[in-house]
Formats: C-alpha cells, structure tokens, sequence
C-alpha cells in the first residue's frame, strides 16, 4: 500500500482528547471515508472524523505523530504499518475491502485462521443481515467458532439471539419483561437466575454456551427488563478462560450503548461505547456518579466515551488490529 512520502498530514475535526499529546507518537486505524477527502480514523479505541489528502485506504494501520497547525491538530505520518489481514487475504488471492475483508477481521478478532473456503461462506450470509456489519460478522465467527455452520438451520436461529436487542436481532417486544433489580439481593437473584434469559429456543442457547470453543469461550446471556413503562433490552456477553475455570472479560450491549470490562491483567477500566448524539450526552451526564461506584470496586472508568464504530458486540476493534501474524492454515 501506498500512503505517498512520509510527512503527509492527516487533520483531526476535533480539539484532542486526553492521551494526544504534540509530540507524541501514535498508532491511526483508518476505518472508513466519509466523503471527498474526508475520513473516519480511530486512535486508542477513540474514532475521530478527520480531513486528508492522501489516498487512504479502509483498513490501513498508520503511525504518526501528534502535531499542531494553525491552532489544530494535524497528525503527521511517520509510518504505513503493514496490514496482516489484508496480507492474508491478498496471499490467497482474496480481494481486499468490502464484505470479504470485514469477515477477516471478525475471523481474526475471533483468533481463527482466515481461510478462503470460511470467508466464501459467510459472505452471502453476512450480505442478507439487517444488523450492522461489523458485529453481523463476529457473530458468525463466533458460532464457526463453536463448530456450528452459521447456514444451518441452528445457526440462523441463533443469530438473532446473539444480537438481541440490537437492529438486526430479535425484539424485546416479543420477551414478558421482568422489573429492574433495585437492590444489592435483587442483583443476586437476578445472577442466580441468568439461565432463564428470554428466548422461545432456551435449549438451543443453552447448547450454544456449552459447546466447546475453538478459540474463545464467550457465553451469551440476553435480557429484557420493563420498569415503570421503561423497557432495557440486551445482551451480556462473558469471555471465560475454560482452563482456568475464570472470566477474562465482560461485554454488554443495550439499546445503542455497549461496555466492555477486562476482568483479568493490570488494567481493569470499564471502556464505554456510543454512536447515538443523545444518549452519548445522557451517558456523560451519568459518567461521573458510575466512575465514583466503579472505583469503590477497584475499577476504573475511561474517561471519554467512544464511538461505536469501535466495538463489534464482543470485543473492541483494536484488540486485534495489529497482529503480527494471521492464521490462514488453521
């Protein structure tokens, strides 16, 4: 790939953030264009809208350094990062972009090999989704991950249960609520009682979670509530480490904002994720009173909350954006 010479200069819309210090180098995910010259860019799990002039590619790893022009901030590329993924892809003869390069990532964030027969296979299913992209494909990655043909009859009635609650998923409305737990024992019931999760096919979830998992064991838990008229909507997911009988990480998704919380490993820090303008503001409005409640637990709270084209419903994206190698042997 071709970024033209170094010192080409990538322009952030907004004021920096916590972290984008001048002088700073920095890793830049180009995630999508958004117009002539106009782009969205991720940095440290964080997308940002940003203005270019050169030819950017979907999917290029950049490194740059934090500047300032004329008041604003300009990153200043230093590097072009090869992409493994897109590497893979080419080795086999696999065009880059499109819907065949988001299954890779998805394959690839899920730790299995990017094999062309896998990614011919979701391809049509990927294409006939009404759920957004990114997380329509880890969603089929994680059923291959199970050993189930997202095709069959069982895997098409699994997806939707897998994004309850968000577009493309199955809708709350069908599910008899159940009330908020508003106390300390309410929650402890509510845990004790996770296995009843809304669904018309339970026994099919349940086989689901208790498949073994080639590579991650993520256990699935929707949930619905109603309270005062109010209804939530959503799904929890919890990363296990099937060896050590521990949970790595937990994930959360509803009604437009998703969490994701490293359980394991120096770094503990609730990140929070959310593309909807109002919500966004509701949730920074809250993020205060939660980060004081998280740190009496001995957990952190990130302090923006970032886009949701940076999380895929399982995991973020740049868990796995930089890898130094990619399986296409499996």
């Amino acid at each position: 790939m071709t970024i033209g010479p170094v010192g080409g200069r990538i322009q952030i819309a907004l004021p920096p953030s916590p972290g984008l210090t001048p002088g700073d180098t920095v890793t830049l995910h180009v995630i999508k264009q958004l117009g002539a010259g106009k782009w969205a860019v991720g940095i440290a799990g964080r997308v940002y809208p940003a203005c270019s002039d050169l030819p950017l590619e979907t999917g290029a790893t950049l490194r740059a350094r934090v500047g300032f022009t004329g008041g604003k901030l300009v990153l200043v590329v230093s590097d072009v990062i090869p992409d493994a993924i897109q590497a893979a892809l080419q080795r086999q003869g696999i065009a880059t972009g499109g819907v065949a390069e988001t299954i890779a990532r998805a394959l690839a964030r899920t730790g299995l090999p990017l094999l062309s027969q896998t990614i011919e296979r979701l391809k049509p299913l990927l294409a006939r989704s009404d759920a957004d992209p990114r997380r329509a494909a880890r969603a089929l990655a994680a059923l291959v991950d199970r050993g189930i043909d997202p095709g069959s009859p069982a895997g098409q009635a699994l997806l939707p249960v897998l994004g309850f609650g968000d577009k493309g998923g199955e809708h709350p409305r069908r599910y008899r609520g159940k009330p908020l737990p508003e106390n300390r024992s309410a929650v402890k019931e509510f845990v004790k009682g996770l296995h009843a999760a809304p669904s018309d096919r339970p026994t099919l979830l349940q086989a689901y979670n208790h498949l073994p998992a080639r590579s991650q064991a993520w256990i699935v838990i929707p949930f619905a509530f109603t309270k005062s008229g109010q209804s939530i909507a959503g799904t929890m997911k919890i990363l296990l480490d099937t060896v050590r009988q521990r949970p790595l990480a937990l994930s959360l998704s509803a009604e437009g904002l998703d969490f994701h919380l490293p359980l394991q490993g120096k770094k503990r820090s609730l990140s929070i994720y959310c593309d909807q303008s109002p919500l966004r503001r509701a949730a920074a409005a809250g993020l205060d009173s939660l980060r004081a409640k998280f740190h009496n637990m001995g957990l952190e709270v990130d302090d923006t909350i970032k886009d949701g084209d940076a999380f895929d419903g399982y995991s973020p994206i740049e868990e796995a954006s930089n890898l130094p190698s990619v399986d296409t042997v499996g």
